[in-house]
């Protein structure tokens, strides 16, 4: 009698081992598909992050260029010095770099182009006028790509009609990994859109 009790005591506690050690699997088990869920959301995280930052570290330059070739921008009411011609593009004249400047002489000012190509090239170029005139530039030179991979770019110029001036031109850039692929933004070809307005000198001050 005393035999077989400690034959079932044996065997209930076997079972009562088994069935703890089932149980701290499954704990272990979701411990680890925790751990690996988080690590899986922090490198989709991390990967998203590097590639934000190194698509905004090679168009900021850019667009920093252009703004600041704006602000340069130099005319008066009847020759602007910002013309935007197109969504996709900005002519700016720039006083003429002599050492006694010709204030009210547009023809000897220099002249940059910054447009926008999309598909299949998706770049932002920039060319400078090589036959100019008093109001407009005539041809322009080789192109110049600055930046890459650039899925959208647009400028705007606000515009006071009733003084006959510029305000301000606003610049829209979007940027990816890869602007070929059209399929929504991903953590390995995110979507990068820098913005900016600059006020545009469009009337001599002399």
């Amino acid at each position: 009698m005393n035999s077989t009790n400690s034959k079932n005591s044996t065997n209930s506690q076997k079972g009562l081992i088994l069935v703890e050690l089932f149980i701290a699997i499954i704990l272990v088990s979701m411990v680890l598909l925790s751990v690996t869920a988080v690590d899986i959301v922090s490198r989709k995280f991390l990967n998203t992050t590097y590639y934000e930052n190194r698509v905004q570290n090679e168009v900021g330059p850019m667009l920093e260029m252009i703004a600041k070739d704006i602000t340069r921008g130099y005319g008066n009411a009847n020759n602007p010095g910002v013309i935007v011609s197109a969504a996709n593009m900005v002519d700016i004249r720039q006083l003429d770099k002599a050492s006694t400047p010709t204030y009210d002489d547009f023809s000897d000012d220099a002249w940059v182009r910054y447009s926008y190509e999309a598909a299949p090239n998706y770049h932002i170029i920039r060319q400078y006028c090589t036959t100019g005139s008093q109001s407009v530039c005539g041809s322009w030179g080789a192109s110049e790509i600055l930046a890459k991979n650039i899925s959208g770019c647009s400028f705007t110029l606000a515009q006071d009609t009733s003084l006959n001036k510029n305000l301000w031109v606003t610049i829209a850039i979007t940027a990816r990994r890869n602007a070929a692929d059209t399929s929504p933004p991903s953590a390995v070809n995110p979507e990068v859109i820098l913005r900016t307005t600059i006020a545009a000198l469009s009337q001599s001050i002399h």
